[in-house]
């Protein structure tokens, strides 16, 4: 079921955006995503998952206004493993000013070590493409789930359609410094919940866009007809300046979301190379079975991917010939020392080195076992530093799933990097 639907069916009739949800929509990576629509559920999960882009490698940059004192920042309480990053912060901090009184709870039925507050980058394929928090927050009695997106999408918000804007459920005004911000509502029949005395719940989200082309949205998705947040305060919560002065770059410090864009370019220069390349294993939650970054990983060496080294590797496939793929990337201090060059010879090894188109040196080596070869290893040194490593093992048969030319087109691939710091 597409995103569109879910979200008509959850939410009712709630204004339309000029950004194509379908295209934007958070579609989490593989085990964190399953553990978010887990943690969330599905039908909340797409009630929040509204249109959010990203801004990985850059964006808008905006001096925010001085930080007014707030009460004591009440934090939810992280789940197992969880790190918060400096955007899930600034929307904590910044509640604490628009709604003092708000508590953050843990979902109901939530599974043993769940984060109250989940968060992170969403993708579009396996690229990031923005921020999305959400979790169950309380005021008093008044429930439900908040959702904070953070796009990088930036299209201009549609003006509200005549039939919504004379029933009251859709509004738009100017904000202090020129934001555009448009209000919605929508009264639905209580099919999730069971909880409303009157069998309906009312979910109500806010867009603003502003003058710099930061767009972000909030939205609560009430579990009766009086939701714990009013569109004033959602709309205070995205003009807070501790938000402000994060949405311009929403997942600085997100070092999963850092990883996930390597991955995908990583992932996009092997497809480019070898055109009907797939995973050799696993099923992806999304993309189905044999799906290439399904199976694309670092488990066990997690501790290799920071700001100046990447490691990930899988399983591909091209014509029924599989072998594991590793991708190994370094800036500066953290490359291997020595040359390039071949050494002395060696039965079990052959060794070629040479010069890229752009200057850069490069040195293909494969290790041969038992007469066959098992192992080919293309080791690149480019001119602004950076070392990088494609290795690629053949099946028991000695067959490669690409040949030589192909992988050293991925090594040579100025787009497979590390984003700046």
């Amino acid at each position: 079921m597409s995103y569109r639907v879910i979200f008509d069916e959850a939410v009712g009739e709630v204004p339309p955006s000029a950004i194509d949800l379908d295209r934007v929509i958070a579609r989490q990576r593989r085990r964190l995503r399953l553990r978010r629509l887990t943690v969330v559920g599905a039908a909340a999960v797409a009630v929040g998952a509204i249109a959010i882009g990203t801004a990985v490698t850059g964006g808008h940059q905006r001096t925010a206004p001085p930080v007014a004192p707030s009460p004591t920042v009440r934090v939810p309480p992280p789940g197992q493993g969880q790190t918060f990053t400096p955007t899930d912060h600034a929307i904590f901090e910044a509640m604490s000013r628009v709604a003092p009184g708000l508590e953050w709870i843990r979902q109901d039925r939530a599974w043993e070590g769940s984060g109250v507050w989940d968060s992170g980058a969403s993708t579009t394929g396996y690229t990031p493409d923005g921020y999305l928090g959400q979790g169950r927050v309380r005021v008093g009695d008044r429930a439900g789930y908040l959702m904070v997106g953070i796009p990088l999408d930036r299209e201009p918000l549609l003006p509200c359609p005549p039939k919504q804007a004379s029933k009251a459920s859709c509004a738009v005004r100017t904000g202090p410094t020129g934001e555009t911000i448009r209000t919605g509502s929508a009264r639905n029949r209580d099919d999730m919940f069971k909880r409303s005395p009157t069998g309906f719940t009312v979910n109500r989200s806010v867009w603003v866009a502003r003058p710099d082309g930061v767009v972000v949205n909030v939205s609560i998705m009430g579990e009766d007809e009086d939701p714990p947040l009013t569109e004033g305060q959602m709309a205070a919560l995205v003009l807070d300046p501790a938000v402000a002065a994060v949405a311009a770059d929403p997942l600085r410090g997100d070092e999963r979301a850092r990883r996930q864009l390597i991955d995908s370019w990583v992932l996009a220069s092997i497809q480019r190379q070898n055109p009907g390349v797939t995973g050799a294993e696993g099923k992806g939650p999304v993309f189905g079975a044999n799906d290439l970054g399904a199976g694309w990983s670092d488990r066990g060496a997690e501790n290799r991917n920071t700001t100046d080294t990447y490691w990930g590797y899988g399983r591909v496939m091209v014509k029924r010939v599989a072998g594991l793929m590793s991708v190994d990337i370094r800036r500066g201090d953290a490359v291997p020392a020595g040359e390039l060059g071949c050494g002395e010879p060696d039965p079990t090894r052959t060794c070629d080195a040479a010069a890229g188109p752009r200057g850069e040196r490069y040195r293909t080596t494969t290790i041969r076992r038992d007469g066959a070869t098992v192992e080919r290893q293309i080791e690149v040194r480019r001119s602004d530093g950076i070392w990088l490593r494609v290795t690629l093992a053949s099946n028991v048969k000695g067959e490669f799933p690409m040949s030589p030319a192909r992988q050293l087109g991925i090594a040579l691939d100025p787009t497979v990097t590390l984003p700046g710091r």
